[in-house]
């Protein structure tokens, strides 16, 4: 027998890869002569560097700042001409949490500084997994570390932050135009979220970055004018296309800038580390699939990682069974899944009785939850 463990990352508690190999490490003492697969997954967001990492993408570091602009350094995941920048990782809101949240002073300029020593060091194919986000700039903070120059109306110079946004009129020439243009650019999202409008970057993603409803309102219009901005100085899309091209309210309307002045494609998150990985490769020998994440909800549904990891094993007739911190999946959920029974669902909150007692020790939940799935894999026949 072949087992397939495929998780994601637990966010906050244990890395993708980290429930991978406990996992297969518990189960094979319960299975002797079976063998495991573990294929860590991401789907943009936190953990994608990671994910690549695991399967032979090289490491490089790059000197960046959070998105407060304190200095760190970051991880890219490198192979051949590609380069693979984790926003979480270099700026992303949980970098930030040591403060009190403050989303008009936040930025993506750590991504650009990122980007720009990429390129610098010969990529020709940039791919940035955007998940996890702190700011709500636009993709100023991209421009900015890629050396445009962001004026307001009297030609002063703007913050590549929220306030920024609200002043930006013009986009002055970067230095670093012929590195720019000779890369491919991609951005991956778990989310298709427009820039613009009561579905957009500001409206749904800003109250968790700390704005108020009342100050959405006020950065979604400073949105709406900034697509204007790009459309009008690219032409590569319409004010209208930009406002509401599909993703580009991910991380904080990255992709504004990112797809609207340098050409940057949306793609799902999952579909490319899934093609990266050779997921689908990976379910074709498997006899069963074992998906995770931290939480399985109606978000997991919309795209998520493990949602596709399940589609994929469906679609091939793989039964399907799930490890999670919590679920809130109901069995008709389940079944969309192809996971047969909400039996099939094992959580560390079930085992450990508590949602405190699963966060306080979460390695050795997983070890008890991945047990008991054990025992119904067993249970099942297989």
């Amino acid at each position: 027998m072949l087992i397939l463990l495929a998780p994601s990352a637990f966010k906050g508690s244990l890395s993708a890869r980290e429930v991978a190999d406990l996992a297969g490490a518990q189960l094979a003492g319960q299975f002797p002569g079976s063998r495991f697969i573990t294929v860590p997954i991401a789907d943009g967001g936190d953990g994608t560097v990671e994910v690549l990492l695991a399967v032979g993408f090289s490491q490089v570091s790059a000197s960046t700042v959070d998105a407060l602009m304190r200095a760190n350094s970051s991880r890219m995941a490198v192979q051949d001409s590609t380069a693979v920048i984790e926003l979480a990782e270099v700026c992303g809101l949980a970098g930030v949490q040591d403060l009190a949240p403050r989303p008009w002073d936040t930025s993506s300029f750590g991504v650009g500084l990122a980007a720009h020593a990429a390129l610098a060091q010969g990529a020709k194919h940039l791919l940035i997994a955007l998940g996890g986000s702190a700011s709500i700039d636009g993709g100023l903070g991209l421009l900015a570390g890629l050396g445009y120059q962001l004026q307001d109306a009297n030609g002063d110079e703007v913050p590549p932050t929220a306030s920024g946004l609200m002043r930006v009129s013009s986009i002055g020439p970067s230095v670093n135009q012929n590195l720019i243009d000779g890369c491919t650019w991609t951005l991956l999202v778990d989310v298709d979220s427009p820039a613009c409008g009561l579905s957009g970057a500001a409206h749904v993603f800003g109250p968790q970055k700390g704005l108020s409803d009342a100050e959405c309102y006020q950065v979604d219009e400073a949105m709406s004018r900034w697509c204007r901005v790009v459309a009008q100085h690219s032409g590569r899309f319409t004010v209208g296309e930009l406002e509401q091209l599909p993703g580009a309210g991910a991380a904080g309307g990255f992709a504004v800038a990112a797809s609207g002045l340098i050409g940057a494609h949306i793609e799902s998150g999952a579909e490319t580390i899934a093609r990266l990985t050779d997921l689908s490769s990976a379910v074709d020998d498997a006899d069963a699939v074992v998906i995770g994440e931290g939480r399985l909800d109606e978000q997991t549904l919309a795209g998520k990682g493990p949602a596709f990891v399940a589609s994929i094993a469906k679609a091939a007739g793989k039964p399907v069974y799930a490890l999670a911190g919590s679920s809130t999946l109901t069995a008709k959920q389940c079944a969309s899944l192809g996971i047969r029974a909400e039996s099939d669902v094992v959580t560390l909150v079930e085992v450990a009785g508590s949602l405190e007692a699963a966060l306080a020790d979460p390695r050795t939940w997983l070890g008890k939850a991945v047990e008991i799935l054990g025992d119904r894999l067993q249970a099942s026949g297989l």
